[in-house]
């Protein structure tokens, strides 16, 4: 009887002492995992398994950077979430598309609008490869713009745009249908065509909508033409570069703060003039003019900014955080399209960037953030002369009741 006490008693605290020395969290996991058995072959040596190392490595730095570019606990707590959907974003875009079986991929979600999107738009992805022929097919519906911007590069190299249509240079049908040929050589068929180079990777489309309530997003399809490649399992290669193309997308999507006018984190409260040509074609609308900035402001300021806006069928203004993304815009007035806007009486348009409600009939929510970037996109007008914003710092006070 003895014995068998002393036994239990053994084992108990065996197991106490384990259940010490076990850590925490993820290293709990960590350790469960390692503990669940062995393997008797090694495939570390994989193409895959390397590339996956590479970007677990970008991931760690890039957390890294934002432990250090961020300026307030906000910027850092909301950029550990930021990594996560820009990994979810880069994956959904890059390692979950297929050329040989292409569809258009949704880049955002209703909670996620990561790398300086328009949350005012739509935007899809289909990624290609130029040793096939594409058709490209739908109906443009009735927003207020759709432009397709083909991309080639591929792997780790810069993306380039090699081609661009939209509703305005697209043949289309009495109903708004439409179709487009996407080859290296010219078909014999008759209609649009777009020439893509052998290192083809992608269109991405942009679909700018004014009134969500009222207007109907086009449809997209788009299928190899002729025969279709045979179904094979994927090899190690094509996961391997499927890896480093959502590595490529991770590494643009978290550096634009640093990479795409880096001046603005500096020079705020102020605005500076850009096109497609200054941002690179391959992320940026060829038929905007941007008017891009800065704010940064105290806890008892608000921004006001004055625009003088063109004639044009589409423009908005966004606020985004540090790291480019936009805050809830489902829930809070992050942007404005010029259907959702109090116009003053000469045609000019006041906006309040403020902590909170004021009142202002125009209001765009800080989100909490004392620094955040702004976008002005005025479609259809890069070669006006769109007047500069007047922006000026204020006390918030001045706008209560």
């Amino acid at each position: 009887m003895l014995k068998r006490v002393l036994v239990v008693m053994l084992a108990l605290g065996l197991g106490i002492y384990v259940g010490l020395s076990l850590p925490r969290g993820a290293g709990l996991i960590a350790t469960l995992v390692t503990l669940t058995g062995t393997q008797s072959d090694d495939y570390s040596g994989s193409k895959s398994h390397q590339a996956f190392l590479e970007m677990e490595e970008l991931i760690s730095n890039t957390r890294d950077m934002v432990l250090a570019d961020a300026r307030t606990q906000q910027e850092a707590n909301e950029g550990m979430r930021w990594l996560l959907r820009v990994i979810s974003m880069s994956t959904e875009v890059a390692a979950d598309t297929n050329p040989r079986q292409p569809h258009f991929q949704r880049m955002d979600t209703l909670v996620r609008k990561v790398g300086g999107d328009n949350p005012d738009a739509e935007y899809e992805f289909a990624q290609i490869d130029g040793q096939y022929d594409y058709l490209v097919s739908g109906n443009v519906g009735t927003v207020r713009y759709l432009g397709f911007t083909i991309n080639a590069g591929q792997g780790m190299t810069p993306r380039r745009q090699i081609g661009y249509v939209s509703g305005q240079t697209l043949t289309l049908s009495e109903n708004g249908d439409f179709a487009f040929i996407l080859s290296q050589k010219k078909p014999e068929l008759s209609g649009d065509w777009i020439q893509i180079p052998k290192d083809a990777s992608g269109i991405l489309v942009r679909e700018y909508i004014a009134n969500r309530e009222l207007e109907v997003l086009p449809t997209l399809r788009i299928e190899i033409i002729g025969e279709k490649p045979a179904f094979a399992p994927p090899s190690d290669e094509e996961i391997a570069n499927s890896i480093i193309g959502a590595t490529y997308a991770f590494l643009k999507l978290s550096t634009l703060h640093r990479t795409v006018l880096p001046s603005l984190l500096e020079e705020q409260n102020s605005f500076i003039r850009a096109t497609s040509e200054n941002l690179g074609g391959a992320i940026s609308g060829a038929d905007n003019l941007y008017m891009l900035g800065s704010y940064q402001i105290a806890a008892d300021e608000a921004v006001v900014v004055t625009v003088d806006p063109p004639n044009t069928r589409y423009w908005n203004f966004t606020l985004e955080n540090r790291w480019h993304e936009i805050g809830d815009y489902l829930h809070r007035p992050t942007s404005r399209t010029l259907e959702n806007v109090e116009y003053s009486p000469d045609g000019s348009v006041e906006f309040l960037i403020s902590h909170e409600d004021l009142g202002h009939p125009n209001w765009l929510d800080t989100s909490g953030h004392d620094f955040g970037f702004m976008t002005l996109r005025w479609l259809d007008s890069e070669n006006q002369e769109v007047p500069m914003p007047i922006v000026k710092v204020v006390k918030a006070e001045a706008f209560k009741d």
